[in-house]
């Protein structure tokens, strides 16, 4: 009887060992593939910028593909050097020529681009690439004129791409300007604000009047909550004036309305250095470039400056094909062969001989057309095999499918065992 129950007992373990392990495998079957990252996607990069001082910007242009059948999730990325910076838009996709996401990226402030393929490639699995274009900035002090390669990380490889270095002319570096200027930059990396600089040498009379006006072009309005200006002896090592500041010595008299800005100072001696920065936002975020007009007058000398901006953007296309229809491959019937019908010759009624008791002779019936049925049977067609074999990515469930079949049967083996058991002690 105890015998009896332990088999009853393992048959059940069993059974119910059989049921888990065919469920497990059932949905590790159904799990959806691992994303790659695809370290042999291809990606050329070229510039056509030229630098000439620290932060110019630099427009980066790309193509792009991917090894054939990659799956959505699959990444690559690009990983700028040390000399960029990533600007602009920190996220964009790239579209095919109907609209249709192909693959979107995603860049992070240590200037890292990661894209992601999206289902299109389900759909479209073959010939998957496009092209990509986003703006960066020089971040370093360029050095003479000279051809700088920068080196790119894409992957698990390198791409060097050659920048055109051009010495620059007037105050465009650090230090200390020596003349009247004005530059602009994008405050944000959405680029709905921009900030102006106005830079100016330091005072060289012994008594000075300074005067600085800033009028916005279209598409900008002056943010008048948002003008900082700032008077001091001392400047660092990129021309800034740094603390302590003459504020309080020399305060600014400010004027401002959205569409224009007046500052000036009186009476600021030898050796002071004034800067003044202006926050500017936008109010047509359709425009390519944007622009700032105005003057600087030190001492009565007027000096006109004017910067303009370009809107830094990032983009891209893409495109796939989708996957051919099977041709089928032409399959030629085997003719049945034509039966040549055979016709018999009939044999020829003889002309009776008269004798005095006539007897007529019976005229022979011709004998039918016989047709001759042919003894080859014609064989049937040969059908193409037009099946495609599939990969298996279930590995992992077919096998938990099979363990879960062994305990089946074990189970099942062991409950025969347990009934034969019982018929015999019975």
């Amino acid at each position: 009887m105890n015998y009896q129950i332990h088999l009853k007992t393992l048959s059940r373990v069993a059974a119910l060992l059989a049921a888990a392990l065919t469920l497990l495998g059932v949905c590790m079957w159904a799990l959806p593939a691992k994303a790659a990252n695809l370290t042999e996607a291809e990606i050329t990069i070229s510039t056509e910028s030229v630098v000439s001082s620290q932060w110019d910007q630099m427009d980066l242009t790309c193509e792009w593909s991917v090894p054939d059948n990659s799956q959505p999730g699959d990444t690559f990325s690009i990983q700028l050097p040390s000399e960029l910076r990533w600007f602009g838009a920190t996220s964009f996709n790239l579209d095919n020529p109907d609209g249709e996401t192909v693959a979107t990226a995603v860049a992070n402030d240590a200037g890292l681009v990661v894209f992601t393929l999206t289902d299109f490639v389900v759909s479209h699995p073959l010939n998957v690439g496009g092209t990509c274009s986003f703006s960066t900035q020089y971040s370093l002090e360029p050095g003479p004129g000279e051809t700088k390669e920068l080196t790119f990380t894409v992957g698990s490889s390198v791409v060097r791409v050659p920048v055109v270095i051009e010495p620059c002319t007037g105050d465009c570096g650090p230090g200390v300007p020596t003349s009247a200027g004005k530059s602009m930059r994008w405050i944000d990396s959405s680029q709905t604000e921009l900030e102006s600089i106005f830079s100016m040498p330091p005072m060289a009379s012994e008594t000075n009047d300074v005067v600085v006006t800033d009028t916005p072009a279209p598409g900008l309005e002056m943010d008048c909550n948002r003008v900082t200006p700032r008077v001091g002896k001392n400047v660092s090592s990129t021309g800034n004036v740094v603390e302590p500041y003459d504020n309080n010595l020399y305060p600014a008299t400010i004027d401002c309305t959205p569409q224009e800005l007046t500052v000036s100072w009186t009476g600021l001696p030898e050796g002071e250095h004034v800067e003044l920065f202006v926050a500017t936002k936008v109010t047509d975020p359709s425009l390519d470039v944007y622009e700032n007009s105005g003057t600087v007058t030190i001492a009565g000398k007027e000096s006109p400056v004017v910067a303009q901006l370009r809107r830094n953007d990032a983009g891209g296309t893409g495109d796939g094909t989708t996957m051919p229809a099977p041709t089928p491959t032409p399959t030629t019937a085997t003719p049945t062969p034509t039966p040549t019908p055979t016709t018999a010759t009939p044999t020829p009624t003889p002309t009776p001989t008269p004798t005095p008791t006539p007897t007529p002779t019976p005229t022979p019936t011709p004998t039918s057309p016989v047709n001759v049925v042919p003894t080859e049977i014609p064989s049937e067609p040969t059908q193409a095999d037009t099946s495609e074999q599939l990969a298996n990515t279930g590995a992992q469930g077919s096998a938990f499918i099979f363990v879960a079949a062994a305990f089946l049967a074990l189970g099942s083996l062991l409950a025969f065992v347990g009934a034969r058991w019982v018929r015999r002690r019975s």
